[in-house]
């Protein structure tokens, strides 16, 4: 993909007009004029036609699509004065209304609509409340059939600085070519970080000192080898890109790196695992996004 290339023709925009929606609508306007793309701003609303109607409560007969179109209204009106308050310049804007649950209904939109791209704001919840019922931003990950970007409360500006994370998959090769190509068309720095998994390391407590020493050295030259082999794949133009190699637990030294490196956003292949594994292990975009308040564009990559 080359620099003149857009990196995105559609950009769809999760509104629920908190202020970490009004963020993410700022990044999304911020990066759809970077792309010369359409913009799709949706509100989502209850779908009334699961509540009991008044005569199953004992009460008098109640239309509740009346109400399901009054609240309807009602959202199309603020997205409209949003949009207007918001400078889009040229873009092509448009509003939409969809009913049911906001991550269900996006993801349908995805599909029908071609959208290339999803921003959502967030909250950083943790913890069982995350665990059990799931946010918004972590269902469209889950769910939408193209790239995320959840923003959080330290990305106020756009991204000067994009932290990409490869374990030398083809997943994460699709998520840093993406997001090289949107640090070149939004003038940012890049660093790029290898993790070397503990676990993947035969334990050294059955080795002598000096050999599990040694073990350690020799796979650490190959991950920064592979690293050099990685950015030359990734960018044979040149283009500078910070590396960092670290041992530990992938998810940690993601969100420890990005703290030290102070970039504004990390990037993430996200091979979308679902299923009970996906909800009780997550992947590396789910912990993430789970345990911090980082900004994350989680890249869907089709295995």
């Amino acid at each position: 993909m080359s620099a003149q290339t857009p990196l995105y023709k559609k950009i769809l925009v999760a509104c629920d007009f908190s202020r970490h929606a009004r963020m993410a609508l700022a990044r999304a306007i911020e990066i759809a004029m970077a792309s010369d793309a359409e913009l799709l701003v949706v509100h989502c609303v209850s779908d009334l036609a699961i509540m009991p109607t008044a005569s199953e409560l004992g009460g008098s007969l109640y239309d509740y699509s009346v109400m399901q179109e009054e609240l309807r209204q009602e959202a199309i009106t603020n997205l409209e004065k949003l949009i207007m308050d918001s400078s889009i310049g040229c873009l092509k804007v448009h509003a939409r209304v969809a009913v049911g649950s906001p991550h269900i209904a996006i993801s349908d939109l995805v599909e029908q609509e071609k959208i290339d791209l999803v921003v959502t704001g967030r909250s950083g919840h943790s913890g069982w409340e995350q665990f059990l019922l799931g946010s918004t931003s972590r269902g469209l990950i889950t769910r939408c059939k193209c790239s995320v970007l959840a923003t959080g409360d330290e990305m106020p500006k756009k991204p000067t600085s994009i932290l990409l994370c490869s374990d030398f998959s083809e997943s994460s090769l699709a998520a840093a070519q993406e997001g090289l190509s949107l640090a070149k068309q939004l003038g940012a720095y890049v660093h790029l970080l290898h993790v070397i998994d503990d676990g993947d390391i035969p334990k050294v407590m059955s080795f002598p000192k000096s050999d599990a020493e040694i073990l350690r050295t020799a796979v650490r030259e190959h991950a920064e080898q592979n690293l050099k082999q990685f950015v030359a794949t990734l960018a044979p133009g040149g283009q500078p890109i910070f590396s960092h190699v670290r041992n530990g637990i992938a998810w940690k030294e993601i969100c420890q790196c990005a703290k030290e490196t102070k970039v504004d956003l990390v990037v993430i292949g996200n091979v979308g695992r679902n299923g009970l594994s996906g909800l009780v292990l997550g992947n590396t975009a789910d912990r993430v996004l789970s345990h911090s308040k980082l900004s994350i564009l989680a890249v869907k990559h089709s295995r």
